[in-house]
């Protein structure tokens, strides 16, 4: 059985409109349904490794941070919903210590959550969910440089956040 391991941080005062404690359940819930997924499984390279635990941080941010972020480590000097640095699955040196995998971090704007979320008649935890499983999809070894590939990472986003 896999199990994760996620560690919640803010930077600077942001409102999550998730308390800790139930955003860490959807998350275990997010990944334990990712790992059922036959597609998941086998394409990533994650599943090349044996492993008990999925380990990764999670951190939420203000629209000007994460264009700090986006500009300083992505040379892109504007804002964005999601960031992801993948350590695992872009590190060709990548190690599993202890039977756990050090999959990187996922950086969210929570200012551009809620405009996304109004943007797109969601709701603001819908929206919460589907940037957390975009997020987790990136530190699985998913990218979406390719209309292909973005129809796939949407199309797991979509199953997941319906299977909730």
């Amino acid at each position: 059985m896999t199990s994760s391991k996620v560690e919640i941080n803010t930077i600077g005062k942001v409102h999550i409109c998730e308390n800790k404690t139930q955003l860490k359940k959807q998350i275990k819930n997010i990944v334990s349904i990712l790992l059922k997924m036959p597609k998941i499984t086998t394409l990533s390279p994650v599943f090349d490794y044996k492993f008990k635990t999925l380990s990764f941080e999670l951190t939420f941010c203000n629209d000007q941070t994460i264009r700090e972020i986006n500009s300083t480590y992505r040379n892109k000097d504007k804002t964005t919903d999601v960031i992801t640095f993948a350590l695992f699955a872009d590190d060709k040196n990548a190690i599993v210590i202890d039977e756990t995998i050090e999959l990187g971090e996922i950086i969210i704007s929570v200012d551009t959550l809620v405009k996304q979320a109004q943007e797109n008649k969601n709701d603001v935890k819908a929206e919460l969910y589907t940037l957390i499983t975009h997020g987790i999809l990136h530190l699985l070894g998913f990218d979406h440089l390719t209309q292909k590939d973005y129809d796939f990472v949407v199309g797991i986003q979509k199953a997941v956040i319906e299977s909730l």
